[in-house]
């Protein structure tokens, strides 16, 4: 099937339409099958008001525009629909996707930092419509992922392990969050009003999102604009302790622009963040000698808080065309700008307060581009796709003397840049019911510490200068075998790299081209049967992955004995492996059931003994299940319940539990909701952690009693309503 430009959204992503749901499966069975597959999606793009090009997805994980099909790696996607149940559970948008996505461990808090998340063990890189939105030259707030309001996402595509294609930063996956688009020829309006509270301690912990949007697809041009306003307070836990986590507003915009040109495509998507940070709940640094569980307490303000704040823009500029010189083009351009304003207490029982403040940069600039062309070739297709990749990244963070006008008084990490040039060439052949896959992409970096706001005489400056250059060559080989009728068997090997903590490297550095900026990579295997077969979906994968230098970072070992060490990459081996699964049946036209499985383990070689030790449960599950039901008794009336089980964890031996590591306690959550829809409006309530269980986020009980060993949320009802005209 020839697919129009306006079939594709590049921001280095590739949709072709949308899949066949179990739902309408199970419709498709009960009429005869598979001659009725293309009348369903007739009546489909009818409802919505769009004809879609293909029944199927093709996402992030491929720079060519290959069908899900064909693809050597294990991919998830959440569409709206399922990406809205979660939500009305839990706003938190990387919380809710860890109840739909094997593999992915988010491990998050109310204190809305991803810093923690981890995708098969390994750290993930979060996009946002295909730009790149990660602190990956020092983690430090990981909010990036929360600078969008989940009501204008239309779908999460994931990747699940390392992928060559992207290059660095991305070891354990990809999470793209992809904002919504025009989807008719009609003028739509989208509509979400919706709050959440702690039931038993209601007062400052509401939780309120409002958010409106409209497109309108008008043949050669179409938009879509969406704004949201969101309020955000302190949750409570069960026991009505004050959880870890600040009362912030904050107001979204959201854009796609799209224009026919040239016979290609022209597309434009952009979002806006400004948020504001209110009052604070905060670790005093004491916990209860019975149950282990840190004190959290509400803490005096800094004297400048109304400064904090967090703004982040996001722009992707891409031009398709499905015909130059005999290729597919693609072409994006794209921008992301990160400013933080910190104003934090960080407020201990033993020492009092502790205010202190801090401004951050962090921007990028990028060009990806893909050529594709296609071959009749001995009976089967040869794909073959290449491109350039750029990226500028700089990242910038000092402390400051707040009441003197943001005077610099200290770095934390001084202003310094790198750059990636990336050229990469894949190839794919499909042979009867093979598909094989191989590619290669090749890595330069350069960058330095620039002379921005140096003056040698505050603490922890470094010096200004150039990093030594490094380049890097990843490598990915996979397979796919079409055992039956959208059934597909698949394994592949995938090189992923992540990149060092530059910033903190390059913090008090006396000699800049002595750090080497050369990310560590991981070598990935992995073997999985996908498919559907009528109203049953499903998807199995087991996974291998070693990396003989991870990154890690440790004390200048030449300034043993100072004051002051800067801190410099370590690399350490260390492997991690596991299993997933996710199965979806429609039981009947009324009744759902869905279900996600992750188990996980991981080893690090510790430098002192030689030995592997276990990661913690921070690092990997020990085991994650979730099981939802959705049922429809009534036209217009939809029940919904989910329960997830997350195991105990027995890692570590009596001596290595003498020395501080700690195994997980298993917790089970419960969830419900309900929904009527009457014309375009829903209405709905629903219920997270429903039976009010006290519990400690297993990543959390890693830590065992300290600092972050704290409380989560106990009940919280959320009533709302959505509308689409």
């Amino acid at each position: 099937m020839l697919l129009s430009p306006r079939s594709r959204l590049v921001a280095g992503v590739f949709i072709l339409s949308i899949p066949i749901t179990a739902r309408a499966a199970v419709d498709i069975e009960a009429n005869g099958g598979e001659d009725l597959i293309a009348e369903a999606i007739g009546d489909t793009a009818e409802e919505q008001g769009t004809v879609p090009a293909a029944d199927e997805i093709v996402v992030t994980a491929t720079r060519s525009g290959s069908a899900i099909e064909t693809l050597p790696v294990s991919v998830s996607v959440v569409d709206e629909e399922t990406l809205n149940a979660q939500l009305r559970q839990n706003r938190n948008l990387i919380s809710a996707l860890e109840s739909a996505v094997p593999g992915l461990s988010i491990q998050a808090g109310e204190d809305r930092t991803s810093c923690r998340t981890q995708l098969r063990s390994r750290n993930v890189a979060f996009q946002i419509n295909g730009v790149p939105v990660n602190e990956d030259l020092r983690s430090g707030s990981c909010t990036a992922p929360f600078a969008l309001t989940p009501f204008a996402i239309e779908r999460v595509e994931v990747v699940r392990g390392g992928t060559a294609l992207y290059g660095a930063g991305a070891p354990g996956g990809i999470v793209n969050l992809i904002t919504r688009r025009a989807s008719g020829s009609a003028l739509e309006i989208d509509a979400v009003a919706q709050t959440s509270f702690n039931t038993d301690t209601a007062k400052d912990t509401f939780f309120t999102d409002l958010y409106a949007g409209a497109g309108h697809d008008l043949g050669s041009f179409d938009f879509y604009v969406g704004a949201g306003f969101t309020s955000g307070g302190r949750p409570r836990s069960a026991t009505g302790r004050p959880t870890y986590a600040a009362a912030f507003e904050a107001i979204d915009l959201v854009g796609a622009f799209g224009l026919e040109l040239a016979g290609g495509e022209l597309r434009l998507t952009a979002t806006f963040h400004d948020e504001d940070k209110g009052r604070e709940n905060y670790p005093d640094g004491t916990f209860d000698p019975v149950t282990g569980i840190t004190n959290v307490v509400e803490v005096a303000p800094h004297p400048q808080v109304d400064e904090a704040g967090d703004r982040s823009a996001t722009a992707a500029l891409s031009y398709t065309h499905p015909e130059v010189l005999g290729h597919s083009l693609a072409l994006s351009l794209f921008w992301q700008d990160q400013r933080i304003v910190q104003r934090d207490n960080f407020y201990t029982a033993e020492f009092g307060d502790d205010f202190f403040a801090s401004n951050r940069e962090n921007a990028r600039l990028g060009l990806r581009s893909t050529a594709s062309r296609r071959y009749a070739l001995g009976g089967g297709e040869l794909v073959t796709s290449y491109g350039l990749d750029f990226t500028h990244n700089s990242f910038f963070r000092f402390t400051v003397d707040p009441a003197g006008e943001d005077r610099i008084t200290g770095y934390i990490t001084p202003d310094f840049y790198l750059d990636t040039l990336a050229p990469f060439a894949q190839v794919e052949y499909s042979l009867g019911p093979v598909t094989v896959t191989g590619g290669v992409r090749h890595e330069w970096y350069s960058g330095a510490i620039t002379r921005e706001g140096f003056d040698p005489a505050l603490p922890r400056a470094a010096t200004p200068g150039d990093f030594a250059d490094s380049e890097l060559t990843l490598w990915n080989l996979g397979a796919v075998f079409r055992v039956a009728t959208g059934v597909q068997l698949y394994g592949g090997f995938s090189q992923g790299a992540e990149l060092s903590q530059l910033g903190r490297a390059a913090r008090g550095a006396r000699d800049p081209g002595a750090i080497s900026n050369e990310p560590a990579t991981s070598d990935q295997f992995e073997i999985g049967l996908r498919g559907r077969r009528g109203p049953v979906g499903f998807g199995l994968a087991a996974y291998y992955s070693h990396s003989d230098s991870s990154s890690q970072i440790q004390p200048d070992p030449s300034c043993a004995g100072e004051s002051f060490c800067p801190l410099i990459p370590l690399r350490i081996p260390e492997r991690a492996w596991g299993f997933e699964a996710n199965a979806d049946w429609a039981v009947t036209q009324a009744f759902d059931l869905s279900a996600v499985l992750t188990i996980q383990r991981g080893e690090v070689e510790d430098q002192d003994t030689g030995e592997f030790i276990s990661y913690s449960t921070d690092r990997a599950v020990p085991l994650r299940a979730t099981l939802r039901a959705d049922w429809r008794p009534l036209a217009g009336l939809e029940l919904g319940a989910q329960v997830t089980h997350y195991g105990a964890s027995a890692y570590f031996t009596p001596t290595e539990e003498a020395v501080g590591f700690v195994d997980s306690e298993a917790v089970t959550l419960a969830s419900a909701s309900i929904g009527y829809t009457f014309g375009p409006v829903t209405l709905y309530a629903a219920a997270d952690n429903l039976l009010d269980e006290e519990y400690v986020l297993p990543s959390a009980q890693a830590t065992g009693a300290g600092f972050t060993d704290y409380e989560a949320p106990g009940r919280r009802v959320t009533v709302g309503l959505r509308g689409r005209f």
